[in-house]
């Protein structure tokens, strides 16, 4: 399935990897950006922005070191209740950022919000955990990526 198929497939998971990936890379930029005013605010935003692409781009988790703690953890957010719990959880702090002065960050709190709503309502239509073949590794298992 291409990239236009995805968008027309009506599957909100998809949409809210999407929306995640987007959150991740704008809240890495905004929290780069706004590091120097907003200190506490910008490294948080940094570091969800991180946690997204973990979260979302399953690849990662193979060239990263990481522990089996935090591989079992990443395995339990393919939920899509998990998933939108967890993203709703960095919205609000990003949202909180807006009492702070942190007014670019509140485009990150949009994007993340907007991704939070697409794993609700794929939840709510218990529409299957799908994977975007934007990165052409649509979740198959048993694969070795790197060459």
């Amino acid at each position: 399935m291409g990239f236009v198929e995805e968008l027309k497939s009506g599957n909100f998971s998809l949409y809210g990897q999407y929306w995640s990936l987007l959150s991740g890379v704008l809240l890495i930029v905004l929290g780069a950006v706004t590091l120097i005013s907003h200190i506490v605010y910008s490294i948080l935003a940094i570091v969800f922005g991180a946690i997204c692409f973990v979260i979302e781009v399953s690849w990662i988790l193979k060239i990263c070191p990481t522990s089996p703690w935090f591989d079992k953890g990443v395995e339990k957010l393919k939920n899509h209740w998990l998933r939108f719990a967890f993203y709703l959880v960095f919205a609000a702090v990003m949202w909180s950022s807006l009492a702070k002065g942190g007014g670019v960050l509140a485009i990150g709190a949009a994007t993340i919000t907007v991704a939070a709503l697409c794993y609700l309502i794929a939840a709510v239509k218990k529409q299957a955990s799908k994977s975007t073949s934007l990165f052409g590794l649509a979740r198959a298992t048993g694969t070795s990526y790197i060459v």
